[in-house]
């Protein structure tokens, strides 16, 4: 397995990435494509990438940005009919192998439902802790609203770091910076 960044969004392999972006995150938990767009050619911590297995497959996409001190996982979502493969466990090993600083990532309260618990469940089987719950995301989109997530973390994080992350994640990926 390898990651692939992609950088072409007139690509047939963008577009069937989009799609799959569309249908696996709702709208306040994503970017326009006009947005999403404009970064990937603008910002160069982003990268949008096609997970890709050995024989050239492409099997889901993972969107990451580079934050200096630590790798926040914006986005990482497998093509339905290869779910339950291992894809995403294989995916993480490949994350923690490559990205050797500090990574985070955004995820729904496990509380919120049953699947958001085994969202969590997942991320824990696979390195990964919850470090805060008390984080609010601000909107991707202009007018759009803002909503409690919690902050997982592949290594501990004291408080003083935990709050430069998150001052991080305001500050550098969400709407007031990209509008």
């Amino acid at each position: 397995m390898k990651l692939e960044r992609i950088t072409d969004t007139a690509d047939a392999v963008f577009n069937s990435l989009y799609s799959l972006y569309e249908a696996s995150f709702p709208e306040k938990e994503r970017r326009s494509r006009e947005m999403l767009t404009r970064l990937m050619s603008e910002e160069k911590r982003m990268s949008f990438c096609a997970i890709v297995d050995n024989a050239g497959k492409v099997l889901g996409l993972l969107c990451y940005w580079d934050l200096g001190g630590f790798n926040y996982l914006e986005h990482l979502a497998v093509f339905p009919e290869m779910r339950g493969h291992g894809i995403g466990h294989e995916l993480l090993d490949l994350v923690h192998a490559e990205l050797d600083c500090l990574t985070v990532l955004e995820a729904e309260p496990a509380d919120l439902d049953e699947i958001a618990a085994r969202r969590i469940g997942f991320y824990e089987r696979n390195g990964f802790h919850v470090a805060d719950k008390d984080y609010i995301q601000p909107p991707y989109n202009k007018g759009g609203e803002s909503f409690p997530l919690w902050i997982l973390a592949d290594r501990p994080v004291p408080a003083e770091d935990m709050k430069t992350v998150k001052d991080t994640l305001v500050r550098e990926i969400y709407v007031s910076r990209y509008e």
